[in-house]
């Protein structure tokens, strides 16, 4: 009978000291909890609510066309807003709304700075706008107008009925020239997207036609440029002819 009673005691002792090691384990997971809580709201109010981590300044870099200022004010960034609740791709969107710019990054810089890098576009053509000049890039987005032509950069045209498309087929031709070429190239004119002539320098004048074999075209070009010519034909680049 002791011994019955004994076994029972031992019982109810261990039931008793798994329970209190469950209350244990409970109010530790309870206390960091509660710790892990007041970290997050300690932290919450650093980032959001102290001034710590505010805007303070915007720094612009990859300029030239653009001031650092204009980019700044499209940018509209609020001074004192916290660094962490800015929406960078909406600045990312008003910056890229100025024409010049190809490309911009926004980055939260901490603690308080806002970095904007700008990518400009770069001026592959320019065509005529009334007695000015617009820069034309390489997609064939304007960005830019100015007074005088630049040297620099030959002529693109094409009629406004044939629209953007007979525009493109003009730059891809002239990008697809060899270097040594384009520096040759005063006007690329598109009648449509399959009629495109080239003007280049001592009056010389290429009949290029539509768009394709365009890499075939550029190696007869280049040799064809050999000889003394007034025109270069490459339309069908298997049959080449000059003019004098």
């Amino acid at each position: 009978m002791s011994t019955s009673t004994s076994l029972q005691e031992r019982a109810v002792e261990r039931a008793v000291e798994r329970s209190r090691a469950r209350w244990r384990w409970r109010l530790r997971i309870v206390l960091v909890l509660l710790l892990l809580l007041g970290l997050a709201a300690g932290a919450g109010w650093l980032l959001l609510g102290s001034g710590a981590f505010a805007v303070k300044g915007v720094q612009v870099t990859g300029v030239d066309r653009l001031t650092a200022s204009e980019v700044t004010a499209r940018a509209d960034i609020p001074q004192g807003e916290p660094l962490a609740t800015l929406d960078t791709a909406a600045v990312q969107r008003r910056v890229a709304m100025l024409a010049p710019v190809r490309r911009v990054q926004v980055i939260r810089s901490w603690p308080g700075t806002v970095l904007i890098q700008v990518t400009e576009r770069t001026a592959s053509a320019v065509r005529a706008r009334g007695s000015s000049w617009e820069l034309v890039d390489r997609t064939g987005v304007p960005f830019a107008t100015v007074e005088r032509r630049p040297k620099r950069l030959p002529l693109i045209s094409a009629p406004v009925d044939q629209g953007p498309a007979a525009l493109k087929v003009a730059l891809d031709v002239l990008e697809g020239l060899p270097v040594a070429v384009r520096d040759q190239v005063r006007q690329v004119r598109a009648a449509d997207a399959e009629h495109v002539s080239i003007k280049l320098t001592r009056g010389r004048s290429v009949n290029w036609g539509g768009p394709e074999r365009s890499e075939r075209k550029s190696a007869v070009l280049t040799a064809l440029l050999t000889r003394k010519a007034r025109v270069y034909d490459v339309s069908a680049p298997d049959i080449p002819t000059t003019r004098r």
